[in-house]
């Protein structure tokens, strides 16, 4: 890491959310950009946050969102505003460069082929707020689960010679996102589990048979999960040995969230 780059990877107590620490990280440690390219690329997201925040579609800032359909539907909406097609004329499509790259990395654009520099991801992230509704649940990121899809290329990771259907939402093998560690045992950990490390794509089959196979069934394919994640886990902030991992597992019965 580049010294002075610090503010832009989570550094200050406002930080955003996991994305915002992802994407500041992707730009610095895997695309290998200069310093005042990042710098360009995240204060032209603060511009754009602040145009949607006073138009009263995010909260704080666009790393909050997180589905790229709605990523995409917000960009449509700033690309055809008269004010900022204005502002982006005048700052020479800085602000559209920038929305545009994010949303490349939301989308997980060309991840398969960079997929092992991501490794230098796997650091502990702060864990984001939980959400009360009915009952407590903790906030997880559909980019980032989208992102580590793209980062498997759409193989199971647990065979990847499964073979599935393809979704008409991607038009893509359709996966699905597996904590290795529950989110439901957030609590129990000071980093976020919503991250890179923590996430496994999975085909349904393999997915249902962790969480509603009998036991001498998914035993060997959390041994399996454990075996490939438990390192980046620990970088991650994530660290429990194999028997704690298994008994974390074991205890997410019948949970698909």
């Amino acid at each position: 890491m580049n010294d002075g780059i610090e503010v832009y990877i989570g550094s200050k107590p406002d930080r955003d959310s996991i994305l915002k620490e992802y994407y500041s990280r992707y730009l610095i440690d895997v695309r290998q950009n200069k310093q005042s390219t990042v710098k360009h690329y995240l204060d032209a997201l603060n511009n754009v946050s602040r145009r949607l925040k006073s138009k009263q579609l995010v909260s704080e800032s666009i790393y909050e969102v997180a589905d790229v359909e709605t990523l995409y539907k917000l960009r449509e909406i700033l690309f055809n505003d008269s004010d900022f097609k204005e502002a982006d004329a005048k700052g020479r499509r800085m602000y559209s460069a920038g929305l545009n790259n994010y949303c490349r990395f939301a989308s997980g654009e060309g991840f398969g082929e960079m997929a092992s520099l991501f490794r230098k991801l796997d650091v502990p992230i702060a864990k984001e707020k939980n959400l009360t509704v009915k009952q407590t649940v903790w906030k997880r990121s559909g980019i980032i689960r989208l992102q580590s899809f793209e980062l498997a290329q759409y193989k199971c990771e647990l065979d990847n010679s499964h073979e599935t259907f393809i979704a008409n939402s991607t038009k893509k093998p359709y996966m699905e996102g597996h904590h290795a560690i529950p989110m439901n045992f957030q609590d129990k950990f000071k980093t976020s589990l919503d991250v890179y490390a923590n996430i496994i794509c999975l085909c349904p089959t393999c997915h249902r048979k962790i969480h509603y196979g009998i036991s001498e069934d998914k035993n060997p394919l959390l041994d399996v999960i454990y075996y490939k994640r438990a390192e980046r886990m620990a970088d991650s902030g994530i660290r429990v040995s194999k028997d704690e991992f298994k008994q974390l597992a074991q205890k997410d019965i019948g949970c698909m969230v």
